[in-house]
């Protein structure tokens, strides 16, 4: 060989200088249009189909390891995605028996759905079974998505969407058609944590049916109280910061570490938390009551805040987790009971349902601790509503965003779905609460209401 090493890497170098050049070319407006397709397919529970010939069936089957694995975030599960020419028995039994031009058509016929998704990648545009594979589809009413070259072929009549990589080497459109692939997996990455989806634990029995629904109220329902934990560490910080020798950032990680861990239970447990640190601390603490009513000052401001706002700068649905009313009335049409507890206390809880205008949704009741001082506790607020109707466990889902939420709904044999709400954000997952949900035992977590009728399928499936 004469073919200096010198020579190659300039080679190599040009090659893809020429690459990266031509890349810029692309339409990336219809990438991203292509990309919306792809996330609507998954919105609407619908399945993809991918398809090439030689290297173009390389692609189209890493396109789907990457939307089944490399687009699976927050543990919840990727696309529901299959590739035509993955199985070498179907396509050559399909082949042989009738003609490789209907290898892609007759797996369509056979397995795909109205609505459902076809990509297909092919250089020229004229390989007839990605021809005929595509004229099946618009048929049977997928939509269908073409990643072509040259000068698109015969597919593109045949396409919704379709984008050709500018330049007539095989060899660099192939590149282009990875890199497109890449570049939607990636972009998936950035706008799946942030869109509603189901984190499935454990899915409900299928013979499950539920009658009564509970619901915590802060950060489950309603957005009223956000920022609690911080307004409630800050006061305990200021309590016991107080006592000689004892500095606020020396006390501020174990009052959230506690707070955390209390999220779901009365106020009261905040106030024992705090009067058991200032004793531990050498202070004379104040009864536990006290601390509450401390705290229940801090909250009543958030609160106060947020409702001066409605019909100003704020609407109910800007205050309440996003898409609840729509699922808790999607609830009450089928029937399902409902019922609503929290730690706060009751008659600033009905007064904030009946501001809100949900109280009317719990025929079940509305539970808060007592103007005597006696806290809610979950468990035996669910455990007075099944007895009361009869009910079991299996007939019980329940919604919280709080580990005791969760064990409380857990004790009876209830289904127990985390609500890991951005309160703040009004989307995406909030990966703190994830955690201590997932520690308590949801079966699944989800980030807010916000396709309803998706998740009440679910439930019953």
């Amino acid at each position: 060989m004469n073919y200096s090493l010198c020579d190659a890497s300039s080679f190599l170098h040009d090659y893809a200088e020429q690459v990266a050049r031509n890349l810029m070319l692309s339409s990336f407006e219809t990438l991203a249009k292509i990309a919306g397709l792809i996330l609507e397919t998954k919105k609407d529970g619908k399945r993809i189909y991918t398809a090439g010939n030689g290297g173009s069936a390389a692609t189209a089957s890493h396109m789907c390891n990457d939307l089944m694995k490399g687009a699976r975030v927050c543990g919840r599960e990727g696309f529901r995605a299959l590739c035509l020419n993955d199985s070498s028995p179907i396509v050559t039994c399909l082949a042989n028996d009738f003609s490789y031009e209907d290898v892609y058509s007759i797996q369509l016929r056979t397995y795909a759905d109205p609505g459902d998704l076809l990509i297909v990648f092919s250089g020229s545009g004229n390989s007839p079974n990605i021809v005929k594979g595509l004229q099946t589809a618009r048929e049977m009413g997928l939509t269908t998505v073409g990643f072509g070259g040259r000068d698109g072929g015969k597919m593109k009549e045949f396409c919704d969407e379709i984008l050709i990589a500018p330049t007539n080497s095989m060899e660099q459109l192939e590149d282009m058609h990875m890199l497109y692939e890449h570049a939607i997996v990636s972009l998936m990455q950035r706008i799946l944590p942030n869109a509603f989806d189901i984190e499935i634990l454990r899915y409900p029995d299928k013979d499950r049916r539920f009658k009564v629904a509970f619901f915590d109220f802060d950060g489950t329902v309603a957005a009223l109280r956000c920022g609690w934990q911080d307004a409630v560490a800050r006061s305990a910080c200021e309590t016991l910061s107080a006592i000689p020798g004892v500095s606020a950032d020396e006390v501020e990680p174990i009052v959230r570490a506690y707070i955390e861990k209390e999220t779901g239970r009365p106020m009261i447990a905040l106030g024992e938390h705090l009067a058991a640190e200032v004793a531990k601390r050498g202070g004379t603490p104040d009864p536990p009551k006290t601390y509450k009513l401390q705290y229940d000052a801090e909250l009543d401001k958030l609160v106060e805040a947020k409702l001066a706002g409605l019909g100003v700068t704020k609407t109910v649905n800007d205050v309440l987790i996003p898409g609840v009313i729509a699922f808790l009335s999607l609830l009450k049409e089928n029937g399902v009971a409902l019922c609503l507890a929290s730690g706060t206390d009751e008659e600033r809880l009905k007064r904030e349902c009946d501001k809100l205008g949900i109280a009317g949704f719990f025929d079940q009741g509305i539970y808060g601790a007592r103007e005597d001082g006696v806290p809610c506790e979950k468990d035996q607020v669910i455990r007075s509503v099944l007895d009361k109707n009869g009910w079991t466990g299996r007939e019980l889902v329940g919604f919280g965003d709080g580990g005791f939420d969760v064990k409380a709904i857990k004790r009876f044999g209830g289904y127990a779905v985390g609500l890991a709400t951005m309160e703040a954000q009004r989307e995406g997952v909030n990966e703190h609460k994830r955690r201590f949900l997932l520690e308590a035992g949801a079966d699944a977590v989800i980030p807010d209401f916000s396709e309803p009728e998706r998740l009440w399928r679910f439930l019953n499936r």
